[in-house]
């Protein structure tokens, strides 16, 4: 059996544009699963494959994803990409954090939705030579691993949840308790109501 100790982090990318549920239940079960001793949620300012006309502003959503974690130690908010060019790359926020954090030992944990586009990733080659990858369902989307690429398949279930879905169910004022986390239920509402009136 591997040593707790020396399992590695696991980094969770994402715009968190807000986070939910789905997001949770895929850090606890890696946790419980022993893929990772902690995951770190790295809030990306924007996302070079997203559109940013329905992003909050990043500050808040790290508030948010800390607020979200807060109950949870093995979970942490991380903002390294703040002060970073952007957009965002994943290469260059790994190479970054190897830097930072040079005893840490790293995996990079995505859905399989995003699979089929790794290769067109900055780096993309370094990243799977240096980095396991941890590859989660998502709903719709059957996990195809491209040819030649190493990764593991967490057995997760399947959280049909999305970012899109909960700004949507916001902006029709209907009810998020069971979708997002309790802690983050206030916050992810003001957010967006002050962001809407800022338009």
């Amino acid at each position: 059996m591997i040593a707790f100790d020396t399992l590695p982090v696991g980094l969770f990318f994402g715009s968190f544009n807000p986070i939910h549920n789905g997001h949770l239940g895929i850090a606890h079960r890696i946790l419980a699963e022993k893929y990772c001793r902690e995951i770190w949620f790295v809030v990306s300012p924007c996302n070079p494959f997203k559109d940013e006309a329905s992003l909050l502003p990043e500050d808040v959503r790290y508030s948010i994803v800390q607020a979200a974690i807060a109950d949870f130690p093995a979970m942490k908010a991380c903002d390294v990409e703040f002060d970073m060019p952007h957009p965002s790359y994943t290469a260059d926020t790994l190479r970054r954090l190897t830097e930072r954090f040079p005893s840490e030992r790293f995996s990079l944990i995505m859905g399989g939705d995003n699979l089929l586009g790794f290769p067109r990733w900055k780096d993309y080659s370094w990243i799977e030579r240096n980095f396991p990858i941890l590859v989660y369902p998502r709903p719709g989307c059957p996990i195809e691993i491209p040819s030649g690429m190493h990764v593991t398949v967490v057995d997760a279930p399947l959280f049909p949840l999305s970012a899109t879905e909960i700004r949507e169910r916001l902006a029709q004022g209907e009810d998020l308790s069971t979708a997002v986390p309790a802690a983050a239920l206030s916050l992810i509402r003001n957010a967006y109501v002050e962001n809407s009136q800022n338009r």
